[in-house]
């Protein structure tokens, strides 16, 4: 598995969100393969646009990016831009699993 992030224009964001929850329970739907959508900023890069960050095998990605490109302000993250997006959210998710663990612990 390898990890993808896609860039979009805040103004999109009802468009990208309806592609993006389509038929969940389709076999090879985005919502079905998971996804992290995230304001830009928050995890690390230029403000103002979205990203949705899948991990996926290759095949499945480019499926991702072929719902995803009809809308105009589609655009494949850079690989440091990628590597940036995947640190941060692991980096999210490791502190909310450690502050669950913390509640149960």
């Amino acid at each position: 598995m390898k990890n993808y992030a896609y860039l979009f224009d805040s103004k999109d964001l009802q468009a990208l969100k309806k592609i993006l929850e389509a038929d969940p329970y389709a076999e090879d739907s985005i919502a079905r393969l998971g996804f992290v959508l995230k304001e830009s900023a928050s995890v690390g890069l230029a403000a103002g646009k979205y990203v949705v960050f899948i991990k996926a095998e290759e095949d499945m990605a480019k499926k991702v990016a072929e719902r995803l490109k009809p809308i105009p302000s589609f655009a494949e993250a850079k690989p440091e831009e990628t590597a940036k997006v995947a640190e941060a959210i692991e980096k999210e998710e490791s502190s909310a699993t450690e502050g669950f663990g913390s509640i149960f612990g």
